[in-house]
């Protein structure tokens, strides 16, 4: 077997093999595109990862297989690898990648709204607790910006007191009416 993997037969079979298995991973990246919408940034960004890992696997292929000789046909059988992948393959195995991956998106969602439903719960009851506090705030910030009542009335109209309440200083100092404003005057 190693006689036929050292023999430039075999090897181009693997780089075939390569071919193949490098325009399976862009039609993996092609299908996440369709799935997954990205901005032009992040294709690129997708693109320059994809061409590094095919660099990486084809150095790696270079001196493994062929103890780092570079030779034309290596680069022939990648590219007819590949032409053969896309005009065999591709298609059928786009159209399957693209339906696994809605229905994975799909499932994922699904998956996601279960679990934050105990979050939207606490969310919506936080909300109403917040609520509830701010109207009972706002209450109490009303009730301390009114003036107090005057409980002097009472007094007034008692008439034992009657005439020493108006007549008192530190009453007319801290409770003055507009009674008592006009005695003043």
């Amino acid at each position: 077997m190693s006689a036929f993997l050292n023999s430039q037969i075999g090897i181009f079979l693997i780089y075939f093999i390569a071919g193949l298995v490098i325009c399976l991973l862009y039609d993996v990246f092609r299908a996440l595109r369709k799935t997954v919408k990205t901005t032009d940034l992040m294709t690129g960004i997708e693109d320059v990862i994809f061409w590094i890992l095919v660099a990486v696997f084809l150095i790696y292929l270079i001196f493994i297989i062929s103890s780092g000789e570079i030779r034309f046909f290596m680069f022939a059988a990648i590219c007819i690898g590949g032409i053969t992948y896309y005009f065999t393959i591709s298609k059928y195995f786009m159209n399957i990648s693209v339906h696994i991956l809605e229905l994975l998106k799909k499932i994922i969602k699904k998956i996601i709204s279960i679990i934050l439903i105990p979050l939207r719960l606490f969310l919506k009851i936080n909300k109403k607790v917040k609520c509830i506090i701010c109207i009972n705030l706002k209450n109490i910030s009303k009730n301390l910006n009114k003036k107090p009542k005057k409980q002097v009335k009472e007094r007034k109209n008692n008439k034992i007191n009657g005439a020493f309440i108006k007549n008192n200083k530190l009453y007319q100092m801290f409770f003055k009416t507009k009674k008592n404003k006009k005695v003043e005057n």
